[in-house]
Parts: C-alpha cells; structure tokens; sequence
C-alpha cells in the first residue's frame, strides 16, 4: 500500500526537478483545476446525512475540496448518519443480546468516519498538516553552536 501524498512544502526528500515540477502541477489541481464542490446535498442521501453534508460544504473555506472528492464526502456523510442512528437505538436497547451487535456498528461507523474525515481535511490534525509550513533550510544546516548561538 502506497504512503499519502505530501505537498511539495512539505516534502522532505531530495527531488528531482521533474518530481518537483510533477507534485507542483497535482497540487495545482487539486486546489483550483477542477469543478466545485456541489453546494446541494445529493438526494439519495438520507435527511441527517443531508443536514451534515450542508454543514461540511458550508464550513469548508479554504480546503481543496472539489468535485471529484464529493463521493468520499458523501460516505462521510452516511456514516454519520448510521453513527447517528445507532446511537438513538443504543439509548433504546432493553434487552442485551441487542447491544454488542448495535455497538459493533457503532464502533464500525466511528471508524470510518474517523477515516473518511481526516482524508477530507475534516480533523485538527489533517488540516494542520495540510497548512504546515516548511522548515527553513538554513536552520536545518547549522551546528549547535550556531543555532543557540553558543561560543
């Protein structure tokens, strides 16, 4: 299984200019060569889903979200709807051959929203790493001495 992409910025590697010049050009893409992201909730999704896909696309900003990621987005958006679900059913359970099935779901749906979110740029984490800028070079390069300015 291949590694997730990083951005050029934040790649740490020594690329070739092709390489750079190849990851330059996906990047370029991925934020602004493709269609929006359609502001309407698909119909096919159910009421909840519908209300968390509004949420998402209006909470967006900045993130490179387009068209071609709504299908993610909508998986996001129907596990959330499941999670949602089987937590009303887990607070309704009476008897205990129920709860573990309802909790295997639950713990299912969790896990994949958990997934799908930092994919999307949904999660603290995956936006940080996302915006984090690169580290200087020069600072990479420097004796202690010269870093903390010891003599």
């Amino acid at each position: 299984m291949a590694r997730k992409q990083k951005l050029l910025s934040q790649s740490t590697g020594h690329l070739r200019v092709v390489e750079q010049e190849a990851k330059y050009k996906a990047e370029f893409l991925a934020a602004d060569g493709l269609p929006e992201l359609q502001r309407t909730p698909p119909a096919h999704l159910s009421k909840v889903a519908k209300t968390e896909y509004r949420r998402i696309v209006s909470s967006i900003g900045k993130l490179p979200l387009r068209n071609l990621d709504r299908s993610e987005l909508e998986l996001y958006c129907s596990w959330y709807s499941i999670y949602k679900e089987v937590s009303e059913q887990l607070k309704q359970v009476d008897s205990l051959g129920e709860a573990p099935k309802l909790i295997s779901t639950l713990d299912k749906a969790t896990r994949n929203i958990k997934g799908l979110a930092s994919d999307l740029g949904l999660t603290v984490n995956s936006r940080m790493q996302m915006n984090m800028p690169s580290a200087d070079k020069q600072d990479e390069h420097k004796s202690l001495r010269e870093k903390y300015g010891i003599s």
